[in-house]
């Protein structure tokens, strides 16, 4: 059972306890750090047996019973926070975007490898049953040679309660691109784990409803093999969550989370509908498992800097209206 440090018990950070807390055979939160300590906060951490300590994050990673920290913090603190639990010892299980630049994520990448101790980046639409067979599918080279990918996750996010002028979730300094650090990056990651890396992206954003924040980003990307892509993402709409594949041989659609639809050249499509499963608790398990086989990385340490290298580059594209190299 690996014993777990959570800090932050905002929104996202109480989803990923209740997806596990006394749920799960692999991993118990045992305590927490939080900056708004109001009655509710600490009323939810008791009715979960999770105790809210009165330390900084530097003291509470060097507790003794504890083994890893889950971060669903601000992401501009991401890699501090990993370099500072590194040098503790403990393992790391931190909250999408890794970093919002490639300097930053270099570092975090460096403190993991130089402490031995195991970093997942929790990209919960990785463990999506559908996603999984769209990896079985392209390593069974059914969809021949991969020519062009596209995916769009939209929804309306900007018009939360918890969206409110002091949450650090709508400053464009933490949350760039609109919507980009909330769903767009799902979609980039998920054509990385599909395609290998980005090499040159061109973006724009805008406003076209909200006043302060940007709500509508569009990317186009060039990989390193080869392929083009466009993403889009919305934070002002009704929830939409679309990715296509186009092969030489066959197309895959992904429509919604759960329905596959297979093309196969001179063949009727093939329309699949996989179960819903707790992602939350996979991506943490995962965690646990990955602990315990001593594997470093969740997610091959090259595409996780991409990511990171595509979101620095993608500020860059929208500010100058270029194409923008990501190395």
């Amino acid at each position: 059972m690996i014993r777990a440090l959570i800090v932050g018990l905002g929104w996202w950070g109480k989803t990923l306890v209740d997806s596990v807390q006394n749920h799960s055979k692999k991993i118990e939160i045992r305590y927490g750090i939080t900056r708004t300590n109001s009655i509710e906060t600490q009323n939810y951490a008791r009715t979960n047996g999770i105790t809210l300590l009165k330390k900084t994050y530097s003291e509470a990673v060097k507790q003794k019973d504890i083994d890893a920290v889950i971060l669903a913090t601000p992401h501009s603190q991401h890699s501090k926070q990993i370099e500072i639990a590194a040098a503790s010892g403990k393992h790391i299980a931190c909250e999408k975007p890794f970093t919002l630049n490639r300097n930053d994520a270099l570092l975090a990448v460096e403190a993991v490898e130089r402490n031995n101790v195991t970093l997942s980046i929790l990209y919960n639409r990785r463990y999506n049953p559908a996603i999984i067979e769209i990896q079985n599918l392209l390593k069974s080279k059914k969809l021949g040679t991969i020519i062009h990918v596209e995916s769009n996750f939209s929804g309306d996010t900007a018009f939360r309660a918890d969206r409110n002028e002091s949450s650090w979730r709508v400053n464009p300094d933490e949350s760039p691109l609109g919507s980009m650090t909330n769903r767009g990056l799902h979609c980039v990651d998920t054509l990385v784990s599909f395609c290998g890396e980005i090499k040159s992206v061109f973006v724009t954003s805008s406003n076209r409803v909200l006043t302060k924040l940007d709500d509508t980003t569009s990317c186009i990307l060039w990989f390193k093999n080869g392929i083009t892509g466009y993403v889009g993402t919305s934070n002002v709409t009704t929830p939409f969550w679309w990715l296509k594949i186009f092969g030489s041989e066959s197309t895959i659609e992904m429509r919604n989370y759960d329905t596959l639809v297979l093309h196969e050249r001179n063949q009727k499509p093939q329309i699949q509908t996989y179960s819903e499963i707790n992602i939350e608790k996979a991506e943490l398990e995962a965690f646990c498992d990955n602990i315990t086989n001593g594997i470093m990385f969740s997610i091959p340490k090259n595409q996780m800097i991409n990511v990171s290298s595509f979101l620095d580059a993608s500020i860059k594209s929208s500010n100058s209206k270029k194409i923008v190299d990501l190395d």
